[in-house]
């Protein structure tokens, strides 16, 4: 019918703008946040470089609770254009978690897909790099956070047992914890009490020049 039909369209009116925003929001990221800036130049300078249209892409997603992913096979990071991470107050949190899974695709020969070790690790880097929870120290300490949410991350993307999960996580857990490539230092916001004048983050921005991994994103819609 003509309703059903009027329906259909503004449906489908708001999902493209749902997803013309996500790709906004995405690119400005991209040109703002030091972080999302800091993994794109490190990107680019270890011969992998992104742009836009071929690696980046909106799409609503079925499972609320997803926020998006990161195809290793076409090299594309996925924002799921219905999520609410890309609303404030932190935008970029998605963006900068799946960055830090294609910096790892990138660095090293990894296969997500088929190694239950190296997706743990990598995991376990996106949550303690890129997502501002951790940077809050929740009760049970910060790395006991970074590790449960590395399990139920792996959970997620693999049909396993619980047990399985917590043991792949855990047998890389120390080495994957303290790899801080290619920010150098885990990326902590100013600490009021200690009257920091810069955070960790802003740290690591103003030191990746020297490592050559500072861009100032030149990306193309």
């Amino acid at each position: 019918t003509r309703v059903q039909l009027t329906i259909l369209l503004l449906m489908e009116l708001w999902q493209r703008y749902k997803r013309r925003s996500c790709f906004n929001t995405a690119k400005a990221c991209l040109l703002t946040d030091p972080l999302c800036r800091i993994l794109f130049g490190a990107m680019r300078s270890r011969q992998c470089p992104l742009t836009f249209g071929r690696h980046l892409a909106c799409e609503p997603c079925d499972d609320a609770k997803l926020r998006g992913g990161f195809d290793q096979a076409s090299s594309q990071i996925v924002l799921c254009s219905n999520a609410a991470s890309l609303a404030a107050p932190d935008p970029c949190v998605t963006l900068r978690h799946e960055l830090v899974h294609a910096f790892d695709a990138c660095r090293a020969v990894a296969d997500f897909d088929s190694s239950l070790d190296q997706l743990a690790c990598t995991e376990i880097r996106a949550y303690n790099l890129a997502e501002p929870a951790s940077w809050q120290k929740p009760a049970g300490g910060h790395a006991d956070w970074v590790r449960q949410r590395a399990v139920d991350s792996v959970l997620t993307v693999r049909r396993i047992e619980q047990a399985e999960a917590e043991t792949a996580v855990n047998r890389v857990f120390d080495r994957c914890y303290a790899d801080l490539e290619p920010f150098g230092r885990r990326p902590l916001p100013p600490d009021p009490l200690e009257r920091a004048e810069l955070g960790s983050a802003q740290l690591a921005a103003k030191e990746a020049k020297f490592y050559g991994y500072w861009s100032e994103c030149q990306s193309s819609s």
